[in-house]
């Protein structure tokens, strides 16, 4: 699965989340892994669940369009 950057953006910003590091200690994924699927690189759907519940969305809303 593929994390769209600019889903992703929108949702750090809406839930007040100002960095990847931040996303990563509220998420508990790796600095590394976020960097990745921000860069287009896949996650599994367990990281992005994680991602997900620390922005406050549901998973879907974070999705690159098909």
């Amino acid at each position: 699965m593929r994390i769209s950057k600019n889903k992703l953006g929108l949702a750090m910003l809406n839930a007040g989340v100002d960095s990847i590091r931040d996303l990563a200690a509220a998420s508990g994924v790796s600095i590394n892994t976020i960097s990745r699927s921000n860069n287009g690189g896949t996650v599994k759907l367990a990281t992005l669940r994680r991602i997900a519940e620390a922005l406050g969305v549901d998973p879907a809303d974070l999705l690159e369009e098909a």
